[in-house]
């Protein structure tokens, strides 16, 4: 039996850097970037004007000048025609080009216009670039954006639009089998559910998981405790799928079949059981450096705390995230209940002095799933502490 640090290190060590591809950019939300992004031009590209109003020469306004000739409107999508008379003005909408002879901009709610003339009013000072963003302003051409390696949020796509990155290169979506087994598993669907059956929710609570990352694609099955229909069913999915998570059948029962399975099918094991709580029967290995099987324990609360311990980061070191732990303060003192590292679900909330806390949630064992709807996540309590007084700072994992 390993300690959870030395599972997490072998799993990560079998986690290779996927490859990459390209992929249009309304289909890049969420995926790992895996290119530089540089602007392709200065932004903005031009002198904008910031505000509806009019633009005029700074300096004439300097000089005492509060009434100035229109001479055209400029919308924004067109080029301007430059001023042609120092005491000139141009009505300007938001966006439009500011063109050269102006570099203010005055808001239309200090003008008057009347037929050809504008007149400014309630302004007693003013700066020169007033409402303007000046060309190369908030960009300069060539200048690097982003790097390779980050998840593309809503505002990054939003910076690969706007230089007209119509493509671009992200890592490729391994693709996952969910695997759930046991003779006692039905579908959702059934109705008419006998007393000593269980719906499938494993299947759907690591696919919903999984899918939230938006690093891969997922295929649920359903296996029964057979060890013949498991070898069979299993080697098809081994040449099929990069990953299998399957749930249950890997613990110490007559009908745990899943290791001798796997061991058959000559999946190396790299570790079988850790030592956690929940989650002790856990089992990880590769298949011929090509495929990598988790199999996670059948209790609904292992596979869970199972699936974002360690399936979800080996998910993000292999499409190139870099980890990063969340911590929270524990709300009150805790008593652990094992000597072994500890998962335990937790309420958050933020105290009056913006602290992020945990509140643990009492659960009726690992096979209570219905508690951890009442949770956020889990935090992680060191082996060989039973104490843990209020305040101290522990590791959070969010769902």
């Amino acid at each position: 039996m390993i300690s959870v640090a030395e599972a997490e290190q072998i799993v990560f060590k079998t986690a290779k850097l996927l490859e990459s591809e390209t992929v249009p950019l309304a289909q890049a939300y969420g995926r790992v970037l895996r290119e530089k992004l540089v602007c392709d031009r200065d932004q903005p590209a031009f002198n904008k004007s910031t505000m509806d109003g009019i633009a005029i020469s700074f300096d004439t306004f300097k000089n005492g000048t509060t009434q100035f000739e229109l001479e055209g409107t400029i919308p924004a999508g067109r080029w301007a025609k430059p001023l042609k008379n120092k005491n000139g003005c141009f009505k300007i909408m938001t966006g439009a080009v500011v063109p050269d002879g102006c570099n203010c901009v005055i808001p239309i709610e200090y003008v008057h216009i009347q037929e050809k003339t504008a007149v400014v009013f309630g302004i007693e000072k003013l700066e020169r670039g007033w409402n303007i963003r000046f060309q190369g302003q908030d960009c300069k051409k060539g200048k690097l954006l982003l790097k390779s390696g980050c998840s593309l949020s809503p505002v990054h796509i939003a910076t690969a639009a706007s230089f007209g990155k119509a493509r671009i290169k992200v890592s490729v979506k391994p693709k996952v089998a969910i695997i759930a087994t046991g003779d006692e598993l039905v579908d959702i669907h059934i109705k008419n559910i006998k007393p000593f059956q269980i719906r499938k929710s494993n299947s759907y609570a690591l696919d919903a998981a999984l899918q939230s990352t938006r690093l891969c694609d997922t295929q649920m099955f359903h296996l029964k405790d057979d060890k013949k229909s498991l070898l069979v069913e299993i080697k098809k999915i081994l040449s099929r799928f990069d990953i299998l998570v399957l749930s249950g059948g890997v613990s110490m029962g007559d009908f745990d079949y899943v290791p001798q399975v796997l061991n058959e099918l000559n999946v190396k094991v790299l570790f079988h059981k850790g030592a956690q709580k929940p989650g002790k029967p856990f089992w990880f290995g590769k298949y011929k450096d090509q495929n990598v099987v988790f199999a996670l324990p059948g209790n609904p609360v292992s596979t869970q705390m199972c699936a974002y311990r360690y399936v979800i980061p080996y998910l993000k070191k292999a499409a190139g995230l870099a980890g990063c732990i969340s911590y929270v303060a524990l709300a009150h003192d805790f008593n652990s209940k094992t000597d072994y590292t500890n998962f335990v679900p937790v309420k958050t909330n933020f105290s009056k002095d913006a602290k992020l806390v945990g509140v643990p949630v009492s659960t009726g064992g690992s096979g209570d799933f219905g508690s951890l709807a009442n949770s956020d996540g889990f935090i992680e309590l060191k082996a060989g502490q039973r104490q843990f007084s209020k305040d101290s700072v522990v590791p959070f994992f969010v769902w």
